[in-house]
């Protein structure tokens, strides 16, 4: 999945610091997010720095007035170290000659050209198949579902993209397979946060073992599933061979400890 950080979504909507401090947190809680997603590649503008966040403040300089410290750390840190967006201006796709424009809701135009919208635009036109997010500033005129944009006046097939500004609507977008399993979980994890999710390696057999699917391991024979009572730091795949005898646990990324062999387990199906 390829994330874009849409600055356009900093319109100076936001009337002090305060307000500003509130949508950096919730970004900050989106990046975290995506920080521990399995894969993903994600984008910004360096431009973003210029657009005013405040009336007549700029982003760079609101977010030097942040005067906690400690948040201002951990957004710099997760923005610039952990999740490093790519310059997406470096490998630009869109051409400065052609036209981009946002279809607002009532039905006005915003021109978009030469900003990540135009870019992730192009993209989605280039690679269809390819899955886009664009994140946006909260209380932003963005603020909804779907941003339809324009590419040289062809209103008649209007490019549609998913954005969010909450964390809880990323989680809601992202499919299961992404988002990798939590060791402080409570619960044991789902078949998609385990190699299991690899559905050309593995295929569900259609029978349970502890309440859990059961997968075969097309190139071994072997039966793989989540062993349903553990969960955190303790969660692990049980693997059988073909023969349905027990070989070993397997960590969630399928790698097989044959020393927590059970000669007295067996596979019933």
């Amino acid at each position: 999945m390829e994330f874009f950080i849409n600055e356009a979504s900093l319109e100076s909507q936001y009337l002090d610091q305060g307000q500003f401090v509130e949508a950096i947190k919730v970004l900050r809680d989106i990046l975290e997010i995506i920080k521990d997603l399995k894969s993903y590649s994600i984008y910004k503008d360096s431009q973003i720095l210029i657009y005013c966040a405040i009336k007549d403040q700029n982003f760079q300089k609101s977010l030097n007035n942040i005067r906690d410290k400690s948040l201002k750390t951990a957004f710099t840190t997760i923005l610039y170290n952990k999740i490093n967006p790519q310059e997406w201006r470096n490998n630009r796709l869109h051409s400065l000659e052609d036209n981009f424009d946002h279809l607002k809701p009532d039905n006005t135009c915003r021109d978009v050209k030469d900003t990540s919208l135009a870019e992730v635009t192009e993209r989605k036109l280039q690679n269809p198949q390819q899955s886009y997010l664009v994140i946006n500033f909260i209380e932003s005129s963005f603020s909804y579902n779907l941003i339809k944009i324009i590419k040289n006046n062809d209103e008649s097939q209007p490019v549609e993209l998913d954005c969010v500004d909450k964390a809880i609507d990323l989680k809601i977008k992202l499919p299961p397979n992404q988002v990798k399993y939590d060791d402080r979980s409570l619960e044991p994890p789902l078949d998609e946060q385990t190699i299991l999710s690899d559905r050309i390696r593995f295929r569900r057999i259609h029978q349970k073992a502890q309440g859990r699917e059961i997968y075969r391991e097309s190139a071994t024979g072997r039966y793989w599933y989540v062993d349903n009572l553990h969960y955190g730091p303790s969660a692990h795949l049980e693997v059988f061979d073909a023969k349905f005898k027990h070989l070993g646990e397997a960590d969630l990324d399928g790698n097989i400890d044959l020393s927590k062999q059970d000669k007295n387990k067996c596979l019933n199906i």
